[in-house]
Parts: structure tokens; C-alpha cells; sequence
């Protein structure tokens, strides 16, 4: 049973660099997260500190992100659009 327990759990560091880019996210806006609804940033922040199936799906796309840009694609992508439009 512990084995299930801690497949739902978010590494502590994550969910803290999870919370923080949450925390500057615009209070007036929403994000929708597929067929599960539209969340402010404070429900998405509730879901990640209880570490819940939403909670978990925010953190696994704010760590895709972050990995697409430490691998610098958007930087790629940005100068392939910059020279064809030359």
C-alpha cells in the first residue's frame, strides 16, 4: 500500500519551483486542463499542495516546460520562424 502512496507523491523540490511559477500567474486568469475543467491560480496551487491527479498533471506539464526550455527548443523554433521570413 506505501508503494501506492508514493507514486502520487510530487518531489518536494518540484512542487516548491511548481508553486512558485504558479504564484506569478495572473489571479484574473484560468487554464483549462483538458476534459478535467478551468482552474485559477489558486485552485491549481490547492491541487498541487494536495498532490492529487490535477496536482500531479500541472507539475508534469510545468516540468515539460521547463525541460523544452532548458533544451532551448522555443529558441530553435524562434530562429527558424526568424530566417524564413527573410
Amino acid at each position: 500500500m506505501a508503494e501506492k502512496e508514493n507514486k502520487n507523491k510530487i518531489n518536494k523540490d518540484v512542487k516548491k519551483i511548481v508553486i512558485a511559477r504558479l504564484e506569478v500567474f495572473p489571479a484574473d486568469k484560468k487554464i483549462s486542463i483538458g476534459s478535467k475543467g478551468e482552474f485559477t491560480k489558486k485552485e491549481m496551487i490547492d491541487h498541487v499542495e494536495k498532490e492529487d491527479d490535477i496536482g500531479e498533471k500541472i507539475a508534469e506539464v510545468q516540468l515539460n516546460y521547463l525541460q523544452a526550455l532548458k533544451e532551448g527548443i522555443f529558441y530553435e523554433q524562434d530562429f527558424i520562424n526568424n530566417t524564413t521570413k527573410t
